[in-house]
């Protein structure tokens, strides 16, 4: 892996022109307090699409009113099919969500107006008929405003769903949730079981593993008090996702390798199973070596997006720490640790630290977008292609395959039979103790509310495996063990 970090004397300006060669700006941003707030690598229409809350969008001779989208062909920014309008009656700023194909067509999502071809009008939900580039409704006039306003999952599986706040669809009883199913809208039965509460809320839904998650924001069905935020459905009741104990919403999933990857605002603090990221599998989380974070506040920190490009994980965010090192809002998980990219991204104030909201991968190339102004100290316009190639500035000291206590040690003591050990913490309190084989795999997650546990094996080859444990202040604390 090539490291191109230079040492910390080095002149600010030396540093600027060595890594300003691996991100590239993509025309001149947008016109007005106004941001590219999605981003979406189409590859039916070869164009790399950006949604957002914009009217105007800049090339390098040219201005192009895009209503809140624009497609990118590789040279400039243009607009897309028949513009969308702010909402009939509304004097705010149109915003598209998100671009996604489903089935083949191209859908938007977000809340916006725009006319059929016979002149009715429609809101927020949008299909494109791509012969004669205009946007098309999905079945059915949706001509009232609602809090209906987005279509998951983002990326598409059998079924697609329009969920948000409460709403109605096609005459149906409000719900915070549709089916859809290419050519109409239905009732999702499971929806029905959700207890009435105020502000019911629902963000994405998607199925893993043989059921169906939510993320939320709901009544819990389950035991009937208070709320929660992620649940699935196992084809005949609501279930607690296991290990999940936070409020803080998921805002970004990914599944990749029979594996789902939940980004968002939690933590280990507040009772998430890591820190703005987590990887979860066959009913287990994995903290993915301690996380993100934003260390200046903590409350503040996020990660906004998921994206799989070149066999690794990369996560975008608001957040200035990856695992052990320092990150300005954008790293990437190779399995076992973390990577940052070289490119300092600041906000339109200089100082602080860019907010990346959205990455996609387009002609095999990644691409960011978000709060840009700088990268490197040069100046750049929300929108950013990563042109690096493997080049990293630095990884994580403590991946699996550097396992030996560089951060803390645990004391780990086998026990009669071979199959049991006693862990040693270095306090009494809250404990996530997770094991994994020399591959970085994940084996099996264990809690402990003391100084000390019994830690039982299952069944397995014999070989080195490496424990992990997270304390209450996120510190990760480590040993090796040999299981015969």
């Amino acid at each position: 892996m090539k490291r191109i970090v230079g040492v910390a004397t080095a002149a600010l300006l030396s540093a600027a022109v060595a890594n300003a060669q691996y991100w590239k700006a993509l025309g001149k941003g947008t016109i007005g307090p106004t941001e590219i707030q999605t981003l979406y690598g189409d590859s039916s229409s070869n164009s790399l699409l950006a949604g957002g809350t914009f009217m105007w969008i800049m090339n390098e001779n040219d201005t192009v009113l895009g209503m809140g989208q624009a497609a990118w062909d590789g040279t400039r920014w243009d607009s897309v099919a028949t513009r969308i309008q702010p909402i009939s009656g509304n004097n705010s700023t149109n915003q598209t969500h998100w671009f996604l194909r489903f089935e083949g067509r191209l859908y938007a999502c977000g809340f916006f107006g725009f006319q059929n071809s016979d002149g009715t009008w429609n809101n927020n939900l949008a299909r494109l008929d791509e012969v004669n580039q205009h946007w098309e409704n999905l079945g059915c006039n949706y001509q009232f405003m609602t809090g209906l306003t987005t279509l998951v999952p983002k990326q598409p599986q059998t079924t697609l769903y329009a969920t948000g706040y409460m709403g109605s669809i096609c005459g149906y009883p409000e719900s915070c949730v549709f089916r859809y199913d290419g050519s109409a809208f239905h009732v999702w039965e499971p929806f029905n079981l959700i207890p009435d509460g105020n502000d019911n809320y629902v963000g994405t839904i998607f199925d893993f593993q043989g059921k169906t998650y939510m993320t939320c924001s709901l009544p819990d069905p389950v035991d009937g008090s208070g709320f929660v935020s992620f649940l699935r459905w196992n084809g005949s009741i609501w279930e607690h996702v296991p290990g999940w104990n936070t409020l803080s919403p998921i805002k970004e999933i990914l599944i990749h390798d029979d594996t789902l990857y939940v980004a968002g605002t939690f933590s280990l603090a507040d009772g998430g199973p890591g820190n703005l990221v987590a990887a979860f599998s066959n009913d287990q989380w994995n903290n993915m070596d301690g996380g993100l974070q934003y260390l200046w506040a903590p409350m503040s920190g996020a990660a906004l997006d998921l994206e799989w490009f070149h066999g690794e994980l990369w996560a975008s965010g608001f957040f200035n720490r990856a695992s052990d090192m320092p990150a300005s809002s954008i790293a990437k998980w190779n399995g076992h640790q973390w990577c940052v990219p070289p490119g300092d991204f600041r906000q339109t104030n200089y100082n602080e630290i860019a907010r990346l909201v959205d990455m996609t991968v387009w002609r095999d190339s990644l691409y960011v977008c978000g709060s840009i102004a700088y990268i490197d100290w040069q100046p750049a316009y929300q929108v950013a292609q990563w042109i690096g190639g493997d080049a990293m500035g630095d990884c994580s000291t403590v991946g699996m395959d550097e396992a030996g206590g560089q951060v803390g040690h645990l004391t780990a003591t086998p026990l009669p039979g071979g199959t049991a050990w006693r862990v040693q913490f270095p306090y009494a309190g809250n404990w996530v103790l997770d094991v994994y084989d020399a591959l970085g795999r994940h084996i099996m997650q264990n809690h402990s509310n003391g100084k000390a546990m019994e830690l039982n094996l299952p069944a397995g080859p014999a070989g080195v495996l490496i424990l992990r444990a997270c304390g209450e202040e996120g510190t990760i604390y480590q040993a090796k063990l040999l299981r015969p």
